[in-house]
């Protein structure tokens, strides 16, 4: 790998005017000024970027069961985040696109603590510390990577950082206080339902409301402020079944509207949605383990490409050392059926009637969002990227996101599979093809799986190339009649590049998928849209190991005295005694 041996510093382009004077602004900017100037240590390269960003994150957390608030909880706090590259755009202190960086590890993680009130001078002092200890352990990174290339041959490096135009940006930031009395009522009232029903287990309503404000600021003349906001409604609880299994049931609402948090009227909704999935799956089955066609709903097929396609498709994979790199190899190469075409796009205003959940104007690095075309016609053409260049972009096309602590990276943010209108089907055309399906593998029976909790993967190339679905609502088909019991208890697992040759049919409506997704780095909220996704095979393994027994009271505002009995006999004999 080439690259240069006397590295310069470069000069700062100035953006365009960004409006009225910004303190906080105004700050980063100054600091960043004294900081190209003053950080200058004899015998090694000087900084030729920096950049500040300040995230002040002002949240609501409350929690209600048994008609009271269990938590409240209104916090604000402010950090900071700096990052700072020795060195050229050809070769400096950042290797495997910072993958392998522990952040909590560091020592520059106890100093991104920012004043509450900014106030400008403790601000101020604030990035001084933070911007000598990064430029230290910038240092130390560079000449790390230096070492590597003594034994090793990089050779999936091509260039260490995007050019990037410097952007001006700016949107209202907001400070009104949050209806929290209304919302506390509200959560109060609807868990009052939870004290007729001592047969489900913690039972709680949680709504958690965050207002993310962010400044940025770059040697590049890029100057940003952005504010989000994220609202949360869960309803969970779980049930004991005969056989000592704790399965939980869930409804979850997500918006970027405080004005969208559901009213009493749609909370109670969801609530009575809790109490029937728990009585369902009180009398499910499991099956153990399965291997058979399968039909996923929008929902859960959106997790699934999440989980066995997007994570690979993160541009930053593609030069780390410790990535196994699936599709590297692969663009112009058929790695889907025809007919489904696949992109990401934060910018899309809305979906399925309401704003994107993984939705943003611009990244974390200060590149403007953009549509990323990732597959067209089941053939992939391209990666999200953020500012690590690859053999495939020397562009970011504005994915680079964090948590505001560790390292950016090129992540997902609103991922969607469109299936083409002339080989799409119906959800009855889907249906009865998978009943098709398993009477010509001689199944017994077939799997239709409409949401599912969460899911997990691997890319690592220390690991097994495999992922996981977690589903929340599954039922088994009999191949021969149709009818359909409940399942429980079980995992979907595959491994990506089999789960993906294995899609034979697509269509229906397409449906949401939304949450935090967890990477290297942090935790960043995301969403998904899919159809109906028909696979030929798919493998179900048994989730837990482990029995439990009822407890041996039951709950104080359901004890009638009795013991000895399981809670459904505690039940029938308060029925008999009415």
């Amino acid at each position: 790998m080439a690259h240069r041996k006397e590295h310069r510093r470069a000069k700062a382009r100035s953006a365009p005017p960004l409006g009225d004077p910004d303190p906080v602004l105004d700050v980063m900017v100054r600091e960043l000024g004294r900081s190209m100037e003053g950080f200058d240590v004899p015998g090694s390269p000087r900084p030729y970027f920096m950049g500040y960003t300040l995230r002040r994150e002002r949240s609501l957390q409350l929690r209600a069961a048994y008609g009271s608030l269990l938590r409240r909880r209104e916090t604000m706090r402010a950090r900071l985040y700096c990052e700072v590259r020795v060195g050229d755009h050809h070769f400096d202190n950042v290797m495997d696109a910072g993958l392998d960086v522990d952040a909590d590890a560091r020592e520059s993680t106890d100093w991104v603590d920012a004043p509450d009130d900014l106030d400008p001078v403790a601000l101020q002092v604030a990035l001084w510390k933070l911007g000598q200890i990064k430029l230290d352990e910038a240092l130390e990174d560079y000449y790390d990577h230096k070492k590597a290339l003594v034994s090793e041959y990089l050779r999936d490096e091509v260039d260490a950082f995007t050019k990037e135009p410097p952007l001006s940006h700016r949107e209202a930031l907001h400070d009104e206080p949050l209806p929290r009395e209304r919302w506390e009522a509200m959560l109060r009232e609807a868990s009052r339902v939870f004290l007729s029903h001592p047969e489900f287990h913690d039972p709680t309503i949680s709504l958690t409301v965050d207002r993310h404000q962010r400044w940025l600021a770059t040697t590049e003349g890029t100057r940003v402020i952005t504010e989000n906001v994220y609202c949360h409604v869960d309803v969970g609880g779980w049930i004991l079944t005969e056989d000592g299994v704790y399965t939980e049931a869930t409804q979850q609402r997500y918006t970027r509207s405080i004005d969208a948090v559901p009213d009493a009227e749609g909370l109670a909704a969801m609530v009575d949605q809790v109490l029937r999935d728990l009585a369902s799956l009180r009398d499910a089955e499991t099956p153990g383990a399965f291997i058979g066609p399968a039909l996923l709903a929008g929902q859960a097929a959106s997790t699934l490409f999440h989980e066995a396609l997007g994570h690979r498709l993160e541009g930053d994979r593609l030069v780390a050392r410790g990535e196994t790199r699936t599709f590297a190899h692969k663009v112009g190469k058929r790695i889907l059926p025809a007919g489904l075409d696949v992109y990401d796009d934060p910018t899309l205003a809305d979906a399925q009637g309401h704003p994107v959940w993984g939705g943003y104007r611009v990244d974390d690095q200060g590149v403007p969002a953009q549509r990323a075309r990732l597959v067209e016609d089941g053939v992939l053409r391209g990666f999200l990227h953020g500012r690590t260049p690859t053999r495939h972009s020397r562009r970011s096309n504005g994915h680079g996101r964090h948590d505001g602590l560790s390292a950016p990276m090129s992540r997902m943010a609103h991922l969607v599979v469109e299936g083409r209108p002339d080989r799409s089907l119906s959800w009855d055309q889907l249906e009865q093809r998978l009943l098709e399906l398993a009477r010509a593998q001689g199944r017994a029976e077939a799997i239709v799986i409409i949401r599912v909790h969460g899911g997990e993967t691997a890319t690592s190339s220390y690991d097994f190339q495999v992922f996981k679905g977690e589903p929340a609502e599954v039922w088994a088909l009999d191949a021969e009649t149709g009818e359909r019991r409940r399942l429980r208890d079980v995992e979907l697992i595959g491994t990506p590049l089999a789960a993906m040759q294995r899609v034979v049919a697509f269509g229906g409506d397409p449906q949401v998928d939304e949450g935090y997704c967890y990477a290297e780095s942090g935790s960043i909220p995301v969403s998904g849209a899919c159809p109906a996704l028909l696979l030929s095979e798919i493998e179900l393994q048994q989730r837990s190991s482990t029995g439990f027994h009822e407890p041996l009271l039951p709950p104080p505002f359901a004890d009638d005295g009795s013991r000895g009995r399981t809670m459904d006999e505690r039940k029938r004999g308060r029925r008999r005694k009415r």
